[in-house]
């Protein structure tokens, strides 16, 4: 995508530095950050294809008419000889939803205009254990997008549908990956990436029917609070579940350490871990370690995305697991009584509980846009000419 250049901003110390730093930074150039906001921007952990189905290009789930396919790669010069910064994603279709590929905060929206190209368009900062990286979802339609500058989002999460504002000749969907060199660089400055290598690398794990759990292990999956893949009916490691208390700290952490005993470290510091000294890390999680570190890090403040399971359905699965509604409103009542030891999907699930819902009013709104009828696509041309965005 050609684009005229914007002025490169000044230097900074890392992200690590600059988050705890007096202040506002600009995020991207754009958007400060604020401690409120930082507060509530959380980890990125696996990731989903911004269109067709999550973890796969070639089905489509909302019925479209033909499979996503990759009209035009990273580095493909156009008919100026620049070099394009993303993927071109298309099904010959506009109208199909797009979502966010991974946890973040909205750090710009172009709703409306040309912008450079990008016509309506979405950036999004991700918070992620290799640095900071910014996505970036261009050509939406008019009047589809669906966040706003300063929002943090779920994997997942509508942000407007396939479009063809902007330097766009056919409904398309460009997709960009940036790394960021420094947190107040603009997103236009950071290195691209290759989008399809990136996600497939960082690609949520298809799993087999959990059941009840299924939403739950996909939740702490995509906000780095387990692994990808985790098994969900095995107990944690006491060093798995510092990192995953590491993960719910708000404000974050500026980095996790991957190291147990740094780790370890790092909350005993923080006032969340004070008997872990002759712990074994490698050892299994007990039901009364998980509810004295969950009081200790629910007083200190939270920073999890809001549950992926409404509040009723929720309080059944809690009484059958743990034989109350809302463990989150008194870990305690975990520490005594249940037998063997927590698994995966019983964190998970806390955790969920702890995190709550997300507000109606922003519920209400993602409904209905999610239903609002699609654009009507233009009829094809018999030789479709390619994607120039």
């Amino acid at each position: 995508m050609s684009r005229r250049p914007i002025p490169s901003p000044a230097r900074a110390p890392s992200l690590v530095s600059c988050l705890a730093v007096a202040g506002p930074l600009l995020l991207a150039g754009l958007l400060p950050l604020k401690p409120e906001v930082s507060a509530r921007w959380g980890w990125s952990g696996a990731w989903i294809y911004p269109v067709g189905a999550a973890c796969s290009l070639s089905t489509d789930p909302a019925g479209g008419p033909r499979p996503y396919r990759v009209m035009r790669g990273v580095g493909d010069r156009d008919s100026g000889g620049a070099g394009h910064q993303g993927v071109d994603l298309s099904n010959g279709a506009a109208g199909g939803p797009v979502r966010a590929a991974a946890n973040g905060l909205v750090v710009s929206v172009g709703a409306q205009g040309w912008n450079h190209g990008y016509g309506r368009h979405v950036v999004i900062a991700h918070r992620t254990e290799e640095g900071l990286v910014y996505t970036v979802y261009a050509h939406l339609a008019p009047g589809t997008v669906a966040v706003r500058a300063g929002q943090c989002v779920v994997a997942g999460r509508l942000l407007g549908r396939v479009g063809m504002t902007g330097r766009a000749t056919s409904p398309h969907l460009h997709f960009e990956v940036r790394r960021a060199g420094e947190p107040d660089e603009r997103w236009e400055h950071a290195r691209v990436l290759d989008p399809l290598r990136f996600v497939t690398a960082h690609l949520a794990t298809p799993r087999a029917d959990t059941g009840w759990a299924q939403p739950y292990l996909a939740w702490a999956e995509r906000g780095s609070l387990i692994g990808r893949g985790a098994e969900a009916y095995r107990s944690p490691t006491r060093a798995e579940w510092w990192r995953t208390l590491a993960a719910t700290v708000r404000p974050p952490f500026p980095a996790i350490p991957a190291a147990p005993e740094s780790l370890r470290g790092t909350l005993e510091g923080a006032g969340i871990l004070t008997e872990a000294g002759d712990l074994d890390p490698a050892a299994p999680l007990e039901w009364g370690e998980l509810a004295r570190d969950l009081a200790r890090v629910r007083t200190r403040g939270l920073c999890l995305p809001s549950s992926p399971v409404g509040a009723e359905a929720r309080r059944r699965h809690c009484r059958k697991q743990f034989g109350v509604g809302s463990p989150g409103d008194d870990p305690g009542a975990l520490a005594d009584g249940l037998p063997g030891r927590p698994d995966r999907a019983a964190v998970c699930l806390v955790l969920a509980d702890l995190a709550g819902d997300e507000p109606h009013h922003v519920f209400s709104h993602h409904r209905e846009l999610l239903g609002r009828q699609r654009p009507q696509p233009a009829a094809p041309p018999k030789a479709a000419p390619r994607p120039g965005g």
